[in-house]
């Protein structure tokens, strides 16, 4: 991020500068409900009355309204005698869990909690995980979703029966919102009723109570950035940056703090939004482009029938985008892992005949690792690049060089093994960094580029792997 751009207030490199945004310590799902709290508390008035009625169905023309957080502070306020009581849920799909058995017996929960948090349970793999707790509860049908709000819910019932926020006001006949903010996909309706239980001194079910996801909750907040109140439009903009940033609102665009590659991991979910987006749009160009799968730094798309996968991935200098062979996991790929460069070679005669010949590559670039791979066409293969042993513009006339190095770096399946059991591989990658100032940048715009490199690269592929001469 350069000087010029920080001037603009609404742009910072590093997203602990969000005011909302925990520095290195914090659960998210308390701090957000705490942010969208304080915004709604500190802006005026009409924001609340704008939120009650898009989330909670209620008309008000309360000009005071109070807040809180966890267990009520007001001991002369009483949530039972309102006459509007409403339970909202927000969570990333914003609705209930499906296949969770209530939870009203605290000995049963505990027993659940101390199941979950046994060690033996917490170092297996996910399916052992769901499979055990499946026969556990007796429900076969629980999914990995139900299971991480069962996890959530039942930790918050050991704190207590304490909704995560609160709005209310006691004009006119009085009103009373209880909050239930989870980051899980799902919400628990045991806990919901639990509230209504507790503190409006009725049963509610389902069909009653208000859901709403995070996404929604952003499109909401977003105009209110403009907001002609100068506090309001602040703390707007700032929880609307604040859900952008953990991946929760609609995909508007990348901003500066997200490519700190200090918070590489807390950007993903934000960039499968984005590489989403991407994948709809080249599926609509009718492009072999499967769904696309998270990375460490950022997502990886199967190519149907085509040799390789594409990548997308975040730099701190912006967004690179590349065709791969050699390291692709299978899915949708009918060539994974090494199957893909064995036979980009064999169709070349190890580079001998160049397919590229007569293509127009633009600003794309060519490079050729060196890899060490472990576990090789296992369900844990890990790959890890010992050198670059090429790197290049891709000069069509000129590929061949890097098909001989791929060559090279890349001994037939029998003799790729060293003592130590590690195995070698190469790997080719052809592709386009996108510039920072790109990346950064309206959303539209880097998605048509986006959108424009990776048909480029579809037709490499396609040559690579021998379409174009009918082979």
């Amino acid at each position: 991020m350069k000087l010029a751009t920080a001037d603009q207030r609404d742009l910072y490199p590093d997203r602990h500068l969000n005011v909302f945004c925990a520095y290195r310590s914090g659960a998210q799902d308390y701090n957000l409900t705490r942010a969208l709290i304080s915004t709604l508390r500190w802006s005026r008035p009409e924001l609340t009355r704008a939120f009650l009625e898009r989330f909670a169905g209620l008309k008000s023309s309360s000009e005071s309204f109070h807040y809180d957080l966890h267990a009520c502070d007001y001991d002369d306020f009483d949530p039972g005698r309102v006459k509007d009581q409403v339970v909202l849920g927000i969570s990333i799909a914003g609705r209930l869990a499906e296949n969770l058995p209530p939870l009203d017996d605290a000995m049963y929960g505990m027993t659940l909690l101390s199941i979950l948090r046994a060690p033996a349970f917490v170092n297996a793999p996910p399916q052992y995980r769901l499979d055990q707790i499946r026969r556990a509860m007796g429900r076969p049908k629980l999914t990995d979703d139900d299971l991480a709000v069962l996890i959530h819910t039942l930790e918050e019932l050991e704190d207590g029966c304490h909704p995560d926020g609160w709005v209310f006001s006691e004009e006119g006949s009085g009103l009373c919102l209880l909050i239930e903010a989870k980051l899980t996909q799902l919400l628990d309706l045991s806990q919901l009723q639990r509230y209504s239980d507790v503190y409006f001194g009725r049963s509610m079910e389902a069909e009653e109570m208000k859901f709403a996801t995070w996404e929604g909750l952003a499109e909401f907040i977003h105009p209110y950035a403009d907001d002609t109140d100068p506090r309001t439009a602040f703390l707007a903009s700032q929880l609307s940056d604040y859900l952008d940033l953990l991946g929760l609102g609609p995909f508007r665009g990348f901003k500066p703090y997200d490519f700190d590659m200090d918070a590489a991991q807390a950007v993903l979910p934000k960039f499968l939004k984005f590489a989403r987006q991407v994948q709809a749009a080249v599926g609509e160009l009718g492009l072999p482009i499967a769904n696309p799968q998270i990375t460490p730094t950022g997502a990886r798309l199967d190519l149907s029938g085509l040799p390789g996968e594409v990548c997308l991935d975040l730099h701190k200098t912006g967004l690179r985008v590349e065709l791969r062979l050699g390291t692709s996991r299978g899915g949708a790929s009918d060539l994974p892992g090494r199957l893909a460069v064995d036979h980009v070679l064999e169709f070349t005669d190890d580079g001998a005949k160049n397919p590229l010949a007569d293509f127009d590559g633009g600003d794309l670039q060519v490079r050729v690792e060196r890899l060490r791979v472990e576990n090789p066409a296992g369900e844990h293969e890990q790959a890890f690049v010992e050198r670059v042993t090429h790197r290049d513009d891709l000069v069509a006339s000129e590929f061949g060089e890097a098909l001989s190095e791929l060559r090279r770096q890349h001994p037939p399946r029998e003799k790729d093994a060293d003592a130590a059991g590690h195995h070698r591989r190469g790997r080719l990658s052809i592709g386009r960094l996108i510039p920072h100032e790109v990346a950064a940048g309206e959303a539209s715009a880097l998605q048509d580029r986006v959108t424009e490199t990776l048909a480029t690269l579809v037709q490499v592929a396609r040559l690579l792997g021998g379409e174009a001469s009918g082979d």
